[in-house]
């Protein structure tokens, strides 16, 4: 009887976890973002630039009097032969779907070939998939969070490869894909070249060296045509003509897309912001249901995860030195970035480097997981699932208490 409980409290906040995601994706039927099926449409045409028919309304870059795509293509290449066969009606949010499966079963293989048990592996799927702001980024249709869901499969698989048969040609593939889906991603070949360079002194490095960096050096390649073909330039993304930008006066492009002036914000954002209060406005300070709203321009780490509480018990590992300089590396474009990532759940930029950081939080668990952790687990997804549409004002897991 106790097995089958250990077993069932875990089953219990998976499915949990799943039918909270199903209502808040259709609690969120004010967003119909469809920038990559476009996209996909114009590259079946044999062209770059968007149709003006029926075009969101923002997130887009405007050159030249047309309008253009400033996220990677690789979404849209993906999506080419559904748009083919369904047209233009054809949800973009599968990828966001499917990278919820993939990823899930990819961090659960993961988890087992660091010599995790069943259980705790799928405890640590169950944490990485639904207890971080990458299930946000996955229930809502933004195409601004779709990159970061489906670049997300790409980084997970990279490692998963990486720990198991380190086929270094299909982990450069993979970090290429990452890299043209989100360009920050690119950053990730730092890790993998630090591991690789371990190996300097076989005679085999030359070789991994190469069939890693070829189809990087393709993809970066590939990207600098791209742009030059849509902006007359090789490093223009068109990140900097960003529509919804540009028509917004006093915000913090001012101050410059990319300074250090920006890093308090971003700090801030990242690890001390807490909920707003929930105030009844007959008094003073009287709370109300549901008494926590979370504030869109982000949330501390601490409250989504709480699991990561446990890197102060990190452990040293092979690959942990390597790991906290990929985690530094991928952190400083957004850390200087004007955006701070809202209207947001959580400080969701930190997915750039959040595999990298939840692979030294394992390093805490080299006993197993403790109950202290599969409470925090539990803890972060219930609120994560209970809260995180509360940046627009919405609690659809509280409807019952109206």
């Amino acid at each position: 009887m106790k097995k089958l409980f250990i077993f069932l409290i875990p089953v219990i906040l998976f499915v949990f976890s799943i039918i909270s995601g199903f209502v808040i994706h259709q609690s969120t039927w004010f967003v119909q973002d469809k920038h990559f099926v476009k996209l996909a449409q114009s590259f079946l045409r044999g062209d770059l630039y968007l149709s003006p028919l029926n075009l969101p309304a923002g997130d887009f870059a405007d050159y030249r009097g047309r309008q253009y795509l400033f996220f990677g293509p690789t979404p849209s290449v993906i999506l080419m032969p559904f748009v083919a066969i369904f047209g233009e009606n054809f949800p973009q949010m599968f990828l966001s779907f499917a990278s919820i499966i993939i990823t899930f079963v990819t961090i659960f293989l993961l988890c087992k070939k660091l010599s995790f048990k069943n259980l705790d592996a799928f405890w640590l799927a169950i944490f990485f998939e639904f207890g971080t702001v990458l299930y946000f980024v996955s229930l809502v249709n933004i195409s601004a969070y779709l990159v970061q869901a489906t670049a997300m499969v790409f980084v997970v698989l990279s490692l998963l490869e990486y720990f198991t048969r380190r086929r270094w040609f299909i982990i450069g593939i993979l970090v290429a894909l990452a890299g043209t889906t989100r360009v920050t991603l690119f950053g990730l070949s730092v890790f993998f070249l630090l591991e690789l360079l371990k190996t300097l002194k076989t005679p085999q490095f030359k070789k991994q060296f190469l069939l890693f960096a070829i189809p990087i050096l393709i993809a970066v390649a590939f990207l600098g045509s791209y742009n030059y073909r849509r902006f007359s330039s090789f490093i223009d993304t068109g990140y900097t003509r960003n529509v919804t930008v540009v028509n917004k006066e006093g915000g913090n492009q001012d101050a410059g897309f990319f300074s250090l002036v920006h890093m308090p914000g971003n700090i801030y954002s990242e690890f001390l912001m807490a909920p707003d209060p929930v105030k009844d406005p007959r008094f003073e300070f009287l709370l109300r249901f549901p008494y926590l709203k979370v504030n869109g321009l982000g949330l501390a780490i601490w409250f989504t995860s709480p699991l990561f509480l446990y890197l102060i018990r990190a452990k040293r590992k092979l690959y942990s030195y390597n790991a906290i300089i990929g985690v530094l590396i991928l952190a400083i474009p957004s850390l200087i970035y004007f955006g701070i990532g809202g209207t947001q759940f959580g400080y969701r930029y930190s997915l750039d480097f959040l595999p990298l950081l939840f692979l030294i939080l394992l390093s805490a668990f080299e006993k197993g997981l403790p109950k202290v952790a599969k409470f925090l687990i539990a803890g972060g997804v219930v609120f994560n699932c209970c809260y995180m549409l509360s940046i627009w004002n919405s609690y659809p897991l509280f409807f019952w208490m109206k």
